[in-house]
């Protein structure tokens, strides 16, 4: 007997798209799970990627080089989306900022140094289940 998952038509992966907005002209790395490019940005970019249905994975995104100025900005807004359905800015508290200003404070715009963590770190519905406030999955 098939499972439901065998049947034909029966989508068994997670379309991620990520998409960054710059600031100036960043450099930039972007991994999202086994994929990883490094970019110069000067217009907007968007990444669309796949994952298996059930895996866990990270989007990180990587500022690098940038020369602070008063007179200039360098920094990039980031959105992402899984299965239209969207992310960030939505749980962008749920990142990790770890950059060289030391500044931890939750958000999608990203203007030091430094990297930017979003970790799924279960099966992605089960993730946004949990994080949505819709109560315990038994299973």
């Amino acid at each position: 007997m098939k499972r439901y998952s065998d049947l034909q038509g029966i989508d068994t992966g997670l379309n991620i798209r990520l998409e960054l907005e710059p600031i100036g002209t960043p450099d930039v790395s972007v991994t999202i799970a086994d994929y990883r490019q490094d970019y110069l940005l000067s217009d907007n970019r968007i990444i669309d990627y796949t994952v298996d249905l059930l895996q866990s994975f990270s989007v990180v995104i990587e500022l690098r080089n940038k020369q602070y100025s008063l007179d200039y900005e360098t920094a990039i807004i980031v959105r992402l989306s899984v299965d239209n359905i969207d992310i960030v800015p939505k749980y962008d508290y749920l990142a990790d900022y770890v950059n060289d200003h030391d500044n931890h404070n939750p958000t999608s715009y990203l203007g030091f140094n430094g990297k930017w963590t979003l970790t799924i770190d279960r099966a992605f519905y089960h993730w946004l289940h949990v994080h949505s406030g819709q109560g315990w999955l038994f299973g």
